[in-house]
């Protein structure tokens, strides 16, 4: 699974927006989804290291990350490496 296809999923599975799916690398997160929020932040980060296997660790966390779907697909492809 790519990383962008992996990012809508963990994204789905966090937020259970139906919209998910239509979400390109430009859409944004942080500030423009009601529902992204730090809770969804934090099960996100969880989702992140179940799927991938990885660890994050708190000083790799910025909110740079979670601006759009493409840098959250980024950070994700990061982890996967």
């Amino acid at each position: 699974m790519d990383a962008l296809t992996l990012t809508r999923h963990i994204l789905q599975t966090n937020l259970q927006l139906d919209a998910v799916s239509s979400f390109q690398r430009d859409t944004a997160l942080l500030g423009a989804i009601p529902e992204f929020n730090s809770l969804t932040i934090t099960s996100i980060l969880a989702s992140i290291e179940d799927e991938t296997g990885c660890e994050i660790y708190d000083d790799e966390i910025s909110g740079e990350i979670f601006e759009s779907v493409g840098s959250l697909a980024d950070f994700i492809e990061a982890k996967m490496s």
